[in-house]
């Protein structure tokens, strides 16, 4: 540049040279894709991702596989958004009458269940399509919307070790991984959950960490703290992570850098951990609900205070409560071991301890196994975390001296060239782990044609919702309730009577909250016993009706419907 133009340039206003470069930053990771041409590979492995498991979801909700805990509540609850009212779910304020506060007198609130105001984002779609099934793909998609931060991540941290060419092949590899892993599938069977939003969130959360946009990484955490009341205390553990942060990436942090982060980091401890607190003792309650519903941690102690208490002055109780049964230890075998435990060499893995915490010391089953949507809490996290922890390990292979002096030697001079190899083997391999894992778990089925044909009881099950007219009360079997959400008031059909002049049950197989045949057997006994008429009857699939003129002869039934009418009015 002449020394005029450097003149010229420098004349130039702040306001005009300012947002040149804060542009530049903006689009900064845009450029990672665009600029090195990896924009339409990128987008492939997020579409596949979401193809793959949106398919799966559209496969299980066709086939009748999605119960209506909690598909059905989040549907009646976001539908209610659509429209402009308070998130109510009929079928939860019937089914869970006894987790509602004694002097609650309004409709019970998904509010008041869990703190999750992120949800209605999602009522917009409900104005282009009024079905559960919209719930089903905008979860597929938020979980394939975390596959760029993946890639983002895990190419930046293998350029350490490998150059460009490698390190963007194992970026592919571990963004692959990451879209099949077993936490999705599961997740996704399981239908519809705010795991949804905590996936990308927390992905975006760590790749904006790692490049250094501190605040971005604030805003993610943030945001994160309206996904569900117990994020909090995950904000408070990204809190600590920046607390003990003294490099980045390999880059270590300037003094400044330093003191920022560790401001920013105790007041996201503090304040995560404060918020959480207050969403439990203070929003739970405004919205009717019980403060302690949710507390599955008895043998700890009676509250928050007494389960701290026992952990720290009786590690025995805890360690035992935490490992025991042998269960718990099987999940977190299956968490780690498909990343060859490296996750566990990151501090990343701190975002996943009160995540694992307060699964491990729970006394409800469902916290424990692999069959549910809370491990894919831990999706993003671990997956990050492990190659984060494949870049700790091989630089610090590197540096131990009997190692570097055995690597110059002609016969173990492959030892010199194993960072860059490191880069491509270990993801390819984690990515062979996910194929195979994969037969043993459901989603296998999107690749059976079979399992898009319909059986005789799918066949039974749709036809009995078409029996059912729209805009009525059914009682309506787990399965079958998500068939009839968008256009029917759906309660769960159980062992008490609501008095719905439509009620709709299989014997087929066991299903919840009726768990076994012989249960279903004597419901129905008892609908023919009290004026229901059995209207439809295929493959032990089974539709009754009670008329008007004999719903006054139950057990006051025509009251009761009267009463769900009015208290649920807004719910659909």
């Amino acid at each position: 540049m002449t020394q005029s133009a450097a003149r010229a340039s420098s004349a130039l206003p702040a306001a005009i040279r300012r947002p040149i470069p804060r542009l530049a930053r903006a689009g900064a990771a845009l450029h990672t894709f665009v600029a090195r041409g990896h924009l339409w590979g990128v987008a492939a492995v997020t579409a596949a991702t979401a193809l793959l498991q949106g398919a799966f979801e559209v496969q299980q909700y066709h086939r009748f596989r999605l119960g209506a805990y909690d598909l059905v509540i989040f549907d009646q609850a976001i539908r209610n958004y659509a429209h402009g009212h308070p998130p109510v779910s009929m079928f939860k304020n019937v089914h869970d009458a006894a987790q509602v506060a004694p002097d609650y007198t309004q409709p019970f609130s998904i509010l008041g269940d869990h703190f999750s105001p992120i949800l209605a984002l999602l009522a917009p779609l409900y104005w282009i399509w009024n079905n559960p099934q919209v719930l089903l793909l905008a979860q597929a998609v938020l979980f394939a919307l975390a596959v760029p931060s993946v890639w983002a991540f895990s190419r930046r941290a293998l350029l350490r070790i490998a150059p460009p060419r490698s390190a963007a092949v194992g970026a592919y590899l571990v963004s692959a991984t990451f879209g099949l892993c077993w936490p999705l599938q599961e997740a996704t069977q399981a239908g519809f959950h705010e795991v949804a939003f905590f996936v990308p969130l927390s992905a975006l959360m760590i790749e904006r960490y790692q490049a250094r946009k501190l605040g971005h990484a604030v805003a993610c955490a943030v945001a994160l703290l309206f996904v569900k009341e117990d994020m909090g205390y995950v904000v408070a553990a990204f809190g600590l992570l920046l607390l003990v942060t003294r490099r980045i990436n390999g880059d270590p942090l300037d003094r400044a850098e330093r003191r920022r982060y560790r401001i920013i980091g105790a007041c996201l401890g503090a304040g995560g951990v404060a918020f959480a607190m207050a969403v439990l003792h203070l929003w739970i309650p405004a919205f009717g609900g019980r403060v302690g519903f949710y507390w599955y941690y008895g043998q700890l102690g009676p509250d928050m205070l007494g389960a701290l208490k026992t952990v720290v002055t009786d590690p025995g109780t805890a360690y035992q409560v935490a490992t025991q049964p042998e269960v718990k230890i099987n999940t977190l075998y299956f968490l780690f071991w498909p990343y060859l435990y490296l996750s566990l060499a990151s501090p990343l893995c701190l975002l996943a301890v009160p995540l694992l915490a307060e699964r491990l010391f729970s006394d409800k089953p469902e916290h424990w196994t692999l069959d549910q949507h809370y491990n894919a809490f831990l999706a993003a996290i671990l997956i990050m975390a492990a190659v984060d922890g494949l870049i700790r390990v091989v630089r610090g292979l590197s540096r131990v001296r009997p190692l570097r002096r055995l690597g110059s030697m002609p016969r173990f001079g492959l030892l010199v060239g194993a960072r860059p190899w490191a880069a491509v083997a270990w993801p390819a391999l984690i990515l062979l782990f996910a194929v195979v894992i994969t037969h043993t778990f459901p989603i296998r089925s999107v690749v059976n044609a079979d399992q898009w044909t319909a059986d005789s009881l799918t066949t039974a099950e749709a036809a009995a919702t078409a029996v059912i007219p729209s805009g009525v009360c059914v009682e309506a079997d787990d399965d079958i309730a998500t068939h009839l959400s968008s256009r029917d008031q759906v309660i769960l059909l159980d062992q008490v009577p609501r008095g719905c002049p439509w009620v709709v049950l299989q014997t087929a197989e066991p299903s919840y909250p009726l768990n076994d045949i012989l249960s279903a057997v004597r419901r129905g006994d008892w609908l023919r016993e009290n004026g229901y008429q059995l209207v439809f009857d295929q493959a032990k699939v089974y539709v009754y009706h009670q008329g008007p003129a004999s719903i006054t002869q139950s057990h006051g039934t025509a009251a009761s419907i009267e009463k769900l009418g009015q208290e649920n009015g807004n719910s659909g």
